[in-house]
Parts: C-alpha cells; structure tokens; sequence
C-alpha cells in the first residue's frame, strides 16, 4: 500500500485517498474515519450500545470497531465501583454492627470522641467509591493494552482503542453481579464487633463471612458472569480483530482468567 492509498476497513483492500466509499465492497470509509475520531455517546445512548452488544452482538461489536470510544466502559466501571462500595458499606454496618454514634465525654463539656466504625463510615462514603473507581480503570487501562499485544501475537488486527470499546461494554453482567452482591452480604453471617478496635476479631469475623455458604455461592455466580464477559470479548477479537475462533477464545481467556483466578478462586480458597 502507497502513500496514495489506504486500507479498507472492511475487505483489506487498498483504496485511493481521495475515495469516500470502498469501490470494491461499499463501504463507507468517510463515514468510517469521522465515527472513528468523533463519536461521543451521550449517557442514553451508551444504555442503548449495552442493550444491543448484548442483544445484537455481531452488528453491535462491528460498529464498535468503527465507533470507538471509552465513555461506556469508564460509566460502567464507576457504576460497579459505586456498587462495591455499597457493598461494603452493608457489610460495615448490617454485618459487623459497629457503633456510629459520635461518643460524647461526660468529663470534658462539648467535647466529644468519634467511634472507629463512624470513621469507617466516613471513608467509605467520601473515598471508598473514587478510590475503587481509579484502580479498576487502571487495570481497565492496562489489561486492555495487555490483551490487545497478546491477542496481536495471535495474528488479531484489533487496536487498543478498539478493544478498550470491546470490553468496557462486554463487563456489563458483572457490574450486574456486583449489585446482586449486596443482597447476597446481606444474606451472610452478622456479627457484632460494635466498636471493637481488635484487628484480629475484625479478621476472624471477615475469614468466615468470605467462607459462609451465601458469599462462596455469589463468587460462583459472579464467575460464570466473568465466563460471559469472556466470551464476548472473544466475539470481538473473531469480528473487529479477524481473528480464528481459537485464537480469539485464547486471546479472551488468558488475561481474563488470570484476573479471575486472583480476584475470585483464590480468595474463595483462602489463598
């Protein structure tokens, strides 16, 4: 290919320049380049894009190699930071029972002392959300950078940009699973810590939560959410990357199984 002419998107064949359609297949390569550095979805229409990856996967996923953009994947990924975090926070006060009452001093007028499990509370509400928020979006940053090098040693053409769109949409059920979460911690065993300052009544308490029949059987379900990610994100590593079906399944599980296996089997195991 010259300088004079660039690759369709669609059939790999190269094209002139100054050609707005692809005379051998049709397809728009104007359209093509302004979708490719101008889309902006407004918050309905990213709603919508899930709706139809999930619907519609094969058409859906094409577009997005064209339509590319991270604005889906950073609302979902806020969205399942915003649930953990609400997760945790009926963990901290339905389960352990720490006291929130400020703790007034009889002996000092005025004054009084604040409980551990208020500043607690205070951390997970202001800091908790932003701060799992930022962490996620760094692996979601770097796992995709990741995934597209391996996957282009498998002989994909996917771009990191392409694939971030790919997977920031494909991690919708898990950020569903994140909010049935809340109803399976609030289905685990209570204890009754109130202010207890004790590190290790905290930790006994957290170790047989994790290992309550309620919690092992919501990290099952939230692996099979994970299996469904997976193979989305495989559909489209085959479609947008062409890829074979192998090596898209390989280039989708590798990464994704070994986040799984850290964040999900070992601590179900007490790794």
């Amino acid at each position: 290919m010259s300088e004079n002419t660039q690759k369709c998107p669609s059939c790999s064949e190269s094209v002139p320049l100054e050609y707005s359609v692809c005379p051998f297949c049709g397809f728009g390569l104007l359209e093509y380049e302004m979708k490719k550095f101008a889309y902006k979805p407004s918050i309905k229409e990213v709603f919508i894009r899930v709706y139809n990856f999930f619907r519609h996967p094969f058409p859906t996923i094409a577009e997005m190699g064209v339509a590319t953009e991270t604005k889906g994947g950073n609302l979902l990924i806020l969205i399942f930071s915003l649930f953990l975090s609400l997760r945790f926070y009926v963990l901290l006060v339905v389960k352990t029972g720490f006291d929130f009452a400020f703790i007034i001093d009889p002996g000092a007028p005025g004054k009084f002392q604040i409980s551990l499990g208020f500043i607690m509370f205070l951390l997970s509400i202001l800091f908790l959300p932003f701060t799992i928020w930022l962490v996620y979006k760094l692996l979601y940053s770097m796992g995709t950078w990741f995934m597209a090098k391996f996957a282009a040693m498998l002989g994909s053409d996917l771009s990191t940009k392409q694939l971030r769109t790919i997977v920031g949409y494909s991690i919708a059920p898990v950020v569903i699973g994140e909010f049935l979460g809340i109803f399976f911690t609030l289905m685990g065993p209570s204890g009754g810590l109130g202010t207890s300052t004790s590190f290790n009544a905290i930790l006994s308490f957290l170790i047989d939560f994790n290992n309550s029949g309620a919690i092992i059987a919501y990290k099952f379900i939230m692996i099979a959410l994970w299996l469904i990610v997976l193979v989305y994100t495989a559909f489209g590593f085959r479609i947008t990357g062409k890829m074979a079906w192998v090596n898209a399944f390989v280039a989708a599980t590798v990464p994704i199984g070994l986040f799984v296996f850290f964040f999900y089997i070992l601590g179900m195991f007490g790794g």
